[in-house]
């Protein structure tokens, strides 16, 4: 949820990387659909006619194109984040066993790695890109949107 200006605006997709707020990302987006052809990774798409992003197959690796294709400044934020945050499963091999098919999959070091239990997500630092759920071979890494 994002609070502004008095009035709270629950954030309804996971957006592409530099998106604004999702306020002001609703009344900018005009579902041109620019970004979603810039996008290497094929993860943009249109949804009730503004863009989302879908990080289930692939991930985005916040190259920035999809920004550079905006040309309603919908994507204009600084700091690049999807709006969404990994989760990893309490099924996790690594409480139970070794494995490491995660360690060194997030370049944003939001991964905490952490000997015979699951790694620990700094929320802080993710962008929610989906670097790790693609390395994970058990799919124990889910995303939600942020509250």
């Amino acid at each position: 949820m994002v609070f502004i200006m008095g009035v709270i605006v629950k954030i309804q997709a996971a957006r592409p990387p530099f998106a604004v707020d999702e306020s002001l990302f609703l009344r900018l987006c005009d579902g041109c659909g620019l970004c979603a052809s810039a996008c290497p990774s094929q993860i943009i798409t249109m949804e009730k006619g503004v863009a989302a992003i879908d990080i289930s197959y692939a991930a985005c690796d916040l190259c920035g194109r999809c920004q550079q294709a905006c040309p309603t400044l919908a994507l204009a934020e600084q700091t690049a984040h999807t709006g969404l945050v990994a989760t990893i499963a309490n099924s996790c091999e690594n409480m139970y066993g070794f494995c490491d098919s995660c360690e060194s999959s997030c370049p944003y070091g939001a991964l905490v790695w952490q000997e015979d239990a699951k790694p620990r997500i700094d929320t802080a630092l993710c962008k929610g890109c989906g670097q790790c759920a693609q390395s994970c071979y058990n799919s124990i890494i889910s995303f939600q949107l942020m509250t």
